[in-house]
This record gives structure tokens, C-alpha cells and sequence, in this order.
């Protein structure tokens, strides 16, 4: 930064009271691939919120942010209850910019830029209600969408200034990673599989369970997967564990799939696997999955949301019909008995060297400069 350079300042919006998720992997990412100092990002997160993870960014709370909800009723109330006080935290500490991230901040963001506040929405789901996402764009909110194929769901035109398209991002650290060794098919050999994501319905990790099952048993004995990923605190997620640790056992599958519960050495893990594989329908723009095809290594997901334009079929990686365990099972038969050949280790990390940190950083920048420095969209 230039002597006399006022350095500008983004509170970022997501309201967790848990530290996972790939919101706060890509905001982690972005701040350190964010090369000079003349932005300071700032986490706004719930009061409860702890960080577990590295690197750590400075933190502001509010004990009524909330960043996700199945009912749009609670997520109004808990914008209504915490927006006075994020008010008095911009006035105070002078915040050139806010970006909202999750569900829960939408209406913060709507309610900012009615105050003609510099803000910015960046959508991180498929959400069902998309009409409520196009009215937003309608009333000037400016908005990031991460995928053309998320741009087609809510059937929103990116506008330069108002809606663009910048993808999530993958921390640079994943590009310096040793490539593995392409190693030909053999007919003995285990398929050594990694699935990566917290271990929640909507990830549809038993999917995968009852793919491998259906296997013809010379296959399914191939099969070496492991999943990463915490268990979220809420009830659900704890049952949905439960439930899948009790089909591995019910269907005599301990060697063939384990969940081995949360992990801070990705790289390492991706290191020790042959593919990767991701069973859930609608990502939006996965960062393990991006994680993955940084490091060389190719994946199995299915032909739906974000991945379609992260996975070049055959090439990459391998693409299955959403939501369908017959077809995800046919993909691993096909790999296991080498009708699948991808790319290099090289070919599947230039593939995603344009959604590095890095890069991604210098998307945001800009967008952030034009932000402030206009005002945004009236």
C-alpha cells in the first residue's frame, strides 16, 4: 500500500456459529491470497462462534446473527434483532464495505443498500425461491454468482458492476502440492477413494454407502473409501451419522468405507487417494472438490449444480446422474476397471489454476474498488 493510502476495510457477513463450511474456507482463502494490504477483512459471526481452523481473521459478533435456517421467518427476525447493532459496529470501527455471504445475511444486505450502504451479495446456494434472488437484482443489491450454471438457476444475466460471476476460490497452497504419479490400471489394485464435507443430509454420503454396496462383490472388495468431515451440532446431523455408520455395519461394508470425522491436513489426505468423490447434488461451487482437482487428483461427481463446469467428463474426472446410486456405482465399476482414463495430474490442476486464491482475489478487488469508490448500483 502506498504511503497516504487509506487502507479500506470489508466486514463480511455470514453469521456462523460453527467453524466449518466452505463460506468461511473461501473468505480464509481470499484473505490470504489477497496480495498488498489495502483491504482488512473482518468476520461477522454469531457470539458462540469459536475458530477451530487456520488462518484466523479478526472476528465481530452479535449473539442474533444467524447464517442458515429452514424457515424464512427465524432468519428475518434474527436480520431484524442483529441489524441496529451492525449498524453501530460500521459507524464505529468505519467499514468501507459489507459483503454478505449466507442466507441469513440476504437481508442485511437488502437492507443495507436501501441505506445506501456499499454492500454486496455473494450467493453461495441453490435455493428453491429463486424469484426472491432476481427481485434482489431487480432493486440494485449487486450480487456474485459463482458458476454459469448457478447464473442459469436463478436465471439471472451477469451485468459488469451489478451481477458478476466469480467463482469460489481454492487456497494457492494446493498449486505447490507434489502432483501424483498417473499409475496405470490394474486389475487387483484398490481404488482408493476421498470424500470430503461435513457429514449432513443435503452431502448425501449415503449415496456412496449404497452405491458400494451394489457393487458386484469382486468390485466392492476394491473399494477404499474414507470420508473427512465434522458432525454439526444439530440434532439431525448427529442422526444422519448414526444412520450411515449403521448401514456400513448392516451391509458388512466396515472395509470398504469409514468416516473418519474432521481433518485439517487436506493436503496430505488427497495425497494418500486416487480419486475423489463427491455424491451431493447442487453444489454450488465445492471447495473440496476444487481442492482436489488442484492437487492432480480426479473426481467423481455428479452431473448437477456447480460441478458442471468444475468437471470436464473423461477428462477430469467422472460424472453420475444426480441422486441416482445406479449410476454413481456404474462410475466407480468403470474406473475400477479402467474404462475411465482422465488427464494427466497436470492437465486436472491447470484446470482450476483461474479459481486459485489468487486470482479469485483480484476479481473481488476489483469489484470491491468499484463498490466503494461509486457508491454501487443506485
Amino acid at each position: 500500500m502506498n504511503a497516504g493510502t487509506t487502507r479500506r476495510r470489508v466486514l463480511h457477513l455470514i453469521g456462523a456459529s460453527e467453524d466449518h463450511g466452505g463460506i468461511l474456507s473461501v473468505v480464509r482463502s481470499l484473505s490470504t491470497g489477497w496480495h498488498g494490504d489495502d483491504w482488512e477483512h473482518v468476520l461477522w459471526m454469531h457470539s458462540r462462534f469459536l475458530q477451530t481452523r487456520q488462518p484466523a481473521l479478526p472476528c465481530r459478533y452479535s449473539p442474533s446473527a444467524l447464517d442458515e435456517s429452514p424457515s424464512h421467518l427465524r432468519l428475518l427476525v434474527a436480520a431484524w434483532k442483529s441489524w441496529p447493532g451492525l449498524l453501530r459496529l460500521r459507524q464505529a470501527e468505519g467499514f468501507h464495505l459489507l459483503h454478505a455471504h449466507s442466507r441469513g445475511s440476504l437481508p442485511l444486505a437488502w437492507l443495507s443498500h436501501r441505506r445506501r450502504i456499499p454492500v454486496l451479495f455473494t450467493n453461495h446456494a441453490y435455493a428453491r425461491r429463486t424469484g426472491l434472488y432476481r427481485a434482489a437484482v431487480r432493486s440494485g443489491l449487486p450480487m456474485v454468482l459463482l458458476t454459469p450454471a448457478m447464473a442459469r438457476h436463478y436465471r439471472i444475466d451477469p451485468s459488469p458492476g451489478r451481477v458478476e460471476l466469480i467463482s469460489a476460490c481454492v487456497a494457492d497452497r494446493f498449486f505447490g502440492t507434489p502432483l501424483p504419479a498417473p499409475t496405470p490400471p490394474e486389475s487387483n489394485a484398490p481404488l482408493r477413494l476421498v470424500g470430503i464435507g461435513n457429514i449432513v443430509r443435503w452431502k448425501q454420503w449415503d449415496l456412496l454407502v449404497e452405491a458400494i454396496r451394489r457393487l458386484p462383490a469382486e468390485a466392492r472388495a476394491r473399494i477404499q473409501a474414507t470420508v473427512w468431515g465434522p458432525v454439526p451440532g444439530d440434532r439431525d446431523a448427529r442422526q444422519f451419522h448414526e444412520e450411515l455408520r449403521g448401514a456400513v455395519r448392516d451391509h458388512g461394508l466396515e472395509r470398504q468405507i469409514r468416516f473418519a470425522g474432521p481433518s485439517q491436513n487436506i493436503a496430505d489426505i488427497l495425497a494418500r487417494s486416487d480419486w475423489f468423490v463427491l455424491p451431493s447434488a447442487n453444489e454450488p461451487c465445492s471447495v473440496a472438490l476444487m481442492e482436489a482437482l488442484a492437487s492432480g487428483i480426479p473426481a467423481v461427481a455428479s452431473a448437477s449444480g456447480g460441478n458442471v463446469d468444475l468437471v470436464a467428463d473423461g477428462q477430469t474426472g467422472a460424472m453420475f446422474r444426480p441422486n441416482d446410486p445406479e449410476s454413481l456405482g456404474q462410475t466407480l465399476a468403470a474406473i475400477l476397471d479402467g474404462r475411465i482414463r482422465p488427464r494427466s495430474p497436470e492437465g486436472i490442476r491447470d484446470s482450476v489454476r483461474a479459481r486459485s486464491a489468487r486470482c479469485v482475489a483480484g476479481d473481488y478487488r476489483r469489484f470491491y474498488n468499484h463498490l466503494v469508490d461509486t457508491g454501487g448500483p443506485a
